[in-house]
């Protein structure tokens, strides 16, 4: 499986949590030269994600957790 993760919330990087993302909720912006997520906030705070001290198994349940909540067929 392969993700983006995206950090967010926290102040300077403490306390930020990590969302792991399909590629296919990003589009790459030439303009900005990088990607780019068009999700409302009350999508990302009620999204899967981690802290930095829990990581979670990468398997294929978590990945249907992650595709699934994006409305994301999964590939595997």
């Amino acid at each position: 499986m392969e993700y983006a993760v995206l950090q967010f919330g926290g102040l300077f990087g403490l306390g930020s949590d990590y969302y792991p993302l399909p590629w296919d909720v990003l589009t790459y912006d030439t303009d900005q030269g990088g990607y780019v997520v068009n999700l409302d906030k009350s999508v990302l705070e009620k999204a899967p994600r981690y802290a930095s001290d829990s990581e979670p198994a990468f398997d294929r349940n978590y990945g249907r957790e992650i595709y699934g909540y994006y409305g994301i067929n999964y590939p595997y």
